[in-house]
């Protein structure tokens, strides 16, 4: 699921990102995983920088009350593709490398 740390000079790099902002039930808390959070809208927003991207994440977390169950967003892609993850502390990864 995650692969290297982005360095911190790779988060301020300006460009046209896009991050998807989404959430889970936990079924730790008898809710459905196969669903969003009920009242918690699923979305995409744009971002000029990976950093701008993982403190959307945040804001997004914290205004729900998200668990680190219920994070399912963080897929940060740019030109179509996803280059990055945030994960549910704000940290951004790159995907992890698949063996070819």
């Amino acid at each position: 699921m995650y692969g290297k740390l982005v360095p911190p000079q790779e988060l301020s790099r300006e460009g046209q990102f896009k991050v998807r902002l989404a959430s889970v039930g936990n079924p730790d808390h008898g809710q459905d995983p196969d669903r969003p959070v009920y009242g918690v809208p699923t979305k995409t927003i744009a971002a000029k920088t990976m950093q701008e991207a993982s403190e959307a994440c945040q804001k997004y977390i914290a205004e729900h009350m998200l668990g680190g169950g219920n994070w399912a967003g963080g897929q940060i892609v740019e030109k179509r593709k996803q280059i990055a993850l945030v994960s549910y502390n704000g940290r951004v990864w790159y995907p992890e490398q698949k063996d070819k």
